[in-house]
């Protein structure tokens, strides 16, 4: 049985090579190409069965052949057409295609699916794999002078900023609060005290002040207790001052 469910009629060929047929040979002659389709291309040289599957009967069997035999290939003991080969190629190919071409979707999407499921495992915000970087602005040719850019407005933490920040000892929690800060305070900085050649040096910058001020209200408040450990899920243990 073939793989391929759709048999393509060109028309406007079909009727130009078949103007000199009968209604009869013309029933016949499209009843075993399909027939034909649906095998891989070839039927039986047995005129018995040719008969039964053009759907005439034994007697005007012969008559019908000589009408249509000219279409087909006669090789041993199998039939064939060379148009509907090629056809058949053809159809074969372009599955091949789209089969591979879905192959690579699947791939991507399922690489996307993997990262959403890790950003929901760690509570951060997720970004994606693609090269894209939300504040990046292309510098005009020709010119010796490095620009900043601001940060836009749908700004959204990467993922691997959050882990960075969480690897220094700040709480997912905190490093939430602290993007909102982040993105908040340098959208609404106005001139050119908003645009930054390196956000991510920006964004490091800052969360080594949050802890740094963080530490020094604690050495204020509050008496330096015994060292203890906090379980901070996928980003492993992190030290806790208590």
């Amino acid at each position: 049985m073939s793989e391929q469910p759709f048999m393509q009629l060109y028309v406007g060929d079909y009727l130009a090579d078949t103007l000199d047929l009968t209604t009869e040979e013309h029933g016949a002659y499209l009843l075993l190409l399909m027939t034909m389709w649906r095998h891989n291309g070839k039927l039986p040289n047995d005129h018995r069965k040719l008969a039964r599957i053009a759907r005439v009967h034994p007697p005007k069997w012969k008559r019908v052949w000589a009408g249509i035999e000219h279409f087909f290939v006669v090789s041993g003991d199998v039939v064939t057409n060379r148009r509907l080969a090629k056809e058949m190629e053809k159809a074969r190919l372009k599955s091949a295609s789209r089969a591979e071409a879905g192959a690579k979707g699947g791939r991507a999407k399922a690489l996307k699916n993997n990262e959403q499921a890790e950003a929901n495992a760690t509570g951060l915000p997720k970004h994606s794999s693609e090269v894209r970087d939300q504040t990046e602005k292309e510098e005009p040719i020709g010119s010796s002078k490095k620009r900043g850019s601001r940060l836009t407005e749908d700004w959204r933490l990467p993922l691997d900023w959050g882990r960075w920040a969480v690897e220094q000892g700040m709480d997912e929690f905190s490093v939430r609060r602290e993007a909102d800060r982040f993105r908040d305070y340098w959208i609404g900085v106005s001139g050119k005290n908003g645009a930054k050649l390196d956000w991510l040096a920006t964004w490091r910058n800052w969360i080594r002040k949050a802890l740094d001020d963080r530490q020094a209200k604690t050495d204020r408040h509050q008496p330096v207790g015994r060292q203890g450990y906090v379980n901070a899920g996928a980003f492993g243990m992190i030290p806790e001052v208590g």
